[in-house]
C-alpha cells in the first residue's frame, strides 16, 4: 500500500514539475515579447466577413451587433452575418434589426460546426465579398479596434489567427474572479508564449480569424462539440499554424457561478476529451515521424492536464505526502508536492497581477476552496462523457 502511494505521487509530481516549467517558459516569453496596440496601416482595404453562430440568442444578440456596428474599420469593408440555427425565439428578427444579413438554417445535422460549414457554403454561392471570416459568439462583445488587430497580423502573413477572449464582467462574483485569472493564464501567459516561440495555439470558438485562402481550401470541416479544437487538429496537421493575437479582443459575460456555469464546463470537457483521445495521438505520431516540433507542442497542449486541474493534483499529491512524510524512504515528496504548490500558487499570482485590477482579482482568492473541487469534478464527468453532444446556449444573468 505504502509502495503503491508512493509510486503514484512520485509519478504525479513528474507530470506537475514538467508542467510547471513549460508553463513558466511560456509565461517568461510572453511577458517579454508583450505587444504594445498600434495602427501600423494607414489605408485598409482587407474585406471582412463577421459570421455569427447563434441558437436562441435573442437576449445577448443585440448587444453583439451593436459592438460589431462600432469597431473602428471603414464599413463598406465590413459584412456581417449571422446563422439563425434551429431558433425556437426570435434570433432571426433581432439579428435583421440590428442591420445584418440573416442566415436560417432549420434542417440538416446538428451543432455549430455543421451550423458554420453549411452558412460559409451558402455565402460563398451568393458570392458574398470577402478576404478574411471572423467567427465571434452571438454573446460576446468586441474591442473597437478588433479588425484593425487581425488586418495588421494578416498582412503579416498570419491567415489563421485566434484573439484574446477575455470577460466582459469579471468583477462581478468570486467565480467571475478566478475565471478572469485562468482567462489571463490561458491567452496571455500560455497562448502569448506560444507566438513568442513561434508554436501554434488553439482556435477558442470565439475571436478567430481565417483568411480566404484558408477557408477555400479547408473550409469548415469540424463538427464535434468541441469544435474549435477538432479544427485546430486539422490545421496543424496540414502545416498550417494558429497565431496568437493578443491585440484582437473579444469579450464573453460570464456565467455569476457554478451552476449557470455547470452545463457549459460539462459540454466542454466532453468534446475536449473526446477530440484529446485522437488528436493529440495524431499530432504526437505526425510530429515524431515528419520531425514537427510544432505537432509534438500541439499534442502536449491537447493532452495536458489544465490549471485546475494541476491544482487539484497538487494537493492530492501534498496530502499523500504528508502519509508518508514519516518513512525516510518518501521523505522527500514532502518539499518536492511544497514545491509545486509555490509555483503553482506564484503562477496564479503572475495570472492575477496582469489583470486590469490585480485587488479585485486577488479577492476572489477565498473561492478557490469552492471552485477547485467543482472544476475536478467537471473534468471527471466530461472523462466520462457525461457532457451534452448537442449545441445548447449558456443561462447566463442579464448584462
Amino acid at each position: 500500500m505504502v509502495l503503491m502511494l508512493g509510486t503514484g505521487c512520485f509519478l504525479v509530481l513528474v507530470l506537475l514539475s514538467i508542467m510547471s516549467l513549460y508553463q513558466w517558459g511560456h509565461a517568461i516569453l510572453a511577458i517579454s515579447s508583450k505587444k504594445s496596440a498600434s495602427n501600423q496601416r494607414s489605408a485598409r482595404t482587407t474585406r471582412f466577413l463577421i459570421l455569427i453562430p447563434a441558437h436562441n440568442e435573442e437576449d445577448g444578440l443585440p448587444e453583439t451587433l451593436k459592438s460589431l456596428s462600432t469597431i473602428q474599420y471603414p464599413k463598406d469593408l465590413v459584412h456581417i452575418a449571422v446563422i439563425a440555427d434551429r431558433c425556437a425565439d426570435d434570433t432571426a428578427k433581432v439579428a435583421r434589426a440590428g442591420g445584418a444579413q440573416c442566415l436560417e438554417r432549420s434542417e440538416g445535422p446538428g451543432g455549430k460546426g455543421a451550423a458554420m460549414s453549411w452558412a460559409m457554403q451558402v455565402l460563398r454561392n451568393e458570392g458574398t465579398l470577402f478576404d478574411a471570416l471572423v467567427i465571434v459568439d452571438a454573446d460576446c462583445l468586441a474591442d473597437l479596434h478588433l479588425l484593425e488587430a487581425f488586418d495588421d497580423a494578416l498582412a503579416k502573413g498570419h491567415e489563421v489567427q485566434q484573439g484574446y477572449n477575455y470577460l466582459s464582467n469579471p468583477w462581478e462574483t468570486p467565480f467571475t474572479r478566478v475565471i478572469a485569472v485562468t482567462s489571463v493564464l490561458r491567452n496571455f501567459l500560455f497562448y502569448g508564449g506560444k507566438e513568442a516561440m513561434g508554436c501554434s495555439a488553439m482556435l477558442s470558438g470565439t475571436g478567430m480569424c481565417l483568411s480566404r485562402s484558408v477557408v477555400d481550401q479547408h473550409g469548415w470541416s469540424a463538427f464535434s462539440v468541441a469544435e474549435d479544437w477538432e479544427f485546430s487538429v486539422s490545421l496543424l496537421l496540414n502545416d498550417v499554424i494558429i497565431h496568437f493575437n493578443p491585440l484582437a479582443r473579444v469579450y464573453a459575460r460570464e456565467s455569476k457561478g457554478l451552476k449557470q456555469a455547470s452545463r457549459q464546463r460539462l459540454r466542454w470537457a466532453t468534446g475536449k476529451y473526446a477530440v484529446m483521445t485522437n488528436g493529440a495521438r495524431r499530432l504526437f505520431l505526425q510530429g515524431l515521424s515528419r520531425g514537427k516540433v510544432n505537432l509534438i507542442d500541439g499534442a502536449v497542449t491537447l493532452a495536458a492536464p489544465n490549471y485546475s486541474s494541476q491544482a487539484s493534483m497538487t494537493l492530492f499529491a501534498l496530502v499523500c505526502s504528508l502519509f508518508l512524510s514519516q518513512d525516510p524512504a518518501w521523505g522527500f515528496l514532502l518539499p518536492w508536492s511544497l514545491a509545486v504548490l509555490g509555483s503553482l500558487g506564484g503562477y496564479f499570482l503572475l495570472g492575477a497581477m496582469h489583470t486590469q485590477s490585480p485587488l479585485k482579482t486577488l479577492a476572489g482568492i477565498p473561492y478557490i476552496a469552492v471552485f477547485l473541487p467543482w472544476r475536478l469534478s467537471i473534468e471527471i464527468l466530461g472523462f466520462l462523457g457525461f457532457g451534452r453532444k448537442g449545441w445548447g446556449r449558456t443561462f447566463r444573468n442579464p448584462r
